[in-house]
Parts: C-alpha cells; structure tokens; sequence
C-alpha cells in the first residue's frame, strides 16, 4: 500500500480548504438573501424607506449593519489568495482545524 507524499497531502489539505471556503461562502451568501428579505419586511411594517429618517426602524438598521459585515466577509474569503492557505499550515490551530474538530482549546 502506497503512503501518500507530502506534496499530495498538502494538494489535498489545499482542495479541501478551499471547498470548505466555497461552501461558507454559499452559505453567507444566502444569509445576506434572508437578511434582504427581513430588511424589506420591516420597512414595509413601519412604511419607512429613508435611512436618513429619525424615525427609521432600529430593527431595520440592525439588520442592515449584519447584512454588510456579512457582505464584508464574504468579499474578503473571495479574495482571499491561496499563500494564505500555505501560511496558515504554520499556525498551531492549522493541524486542529484540518482535523475538523471544532474547537480549538489552547
């Protein structure tokens, strides 16, 4: 039986990551959908579409504070560059997070 070389494993480890990536960012994705949705909702509710309003919903701002910092984060994995996979294969967290285990105890 033939052992898999570093460089197959680390392609692997890359693969798998990146996949990972995809797949939260799908998910983020559809979040942002739910929270549009919610958004206009609540301005129908009240009848108030003028963010500049004083009397804007505060539910509705909440809403659209969450909806952009998911945006934010789902444009930063976007851009995230590849070397980032490899520099984070030197973070002592790495080995924990490749395993799948989903905390990390220090």
């Amino acid at each position: 039986m033939r052992t898999a070389s570093r460089f197959e494993t680390l392609t692997k480890r890359k693969v798998l990551i990146q996949e990972r990536t995809n797949r939260f960012i799908s998910d983020l994705q559809r979040l942002v959908q739910l929270l549009d949705v919610d958004i206009d909702l609540e301005e129908q509710r009240t009848g108030i579409f003028d963010l500049a309003s004083r009397n804007y919903s505060t539910v509705a701002q909440d809403l659209r504070a969450r909806r952009d910092n998911l945006m934010a984060t789902i444009t930063r994995l976007e851009r995230r560059p590849a070397t980032e996979i490899d520099t984070a294969e030197n973070n002592p967290q790495y080995a924990t997070a490749i395993r799948g285990e989903d905390r990390i105890f220090n």
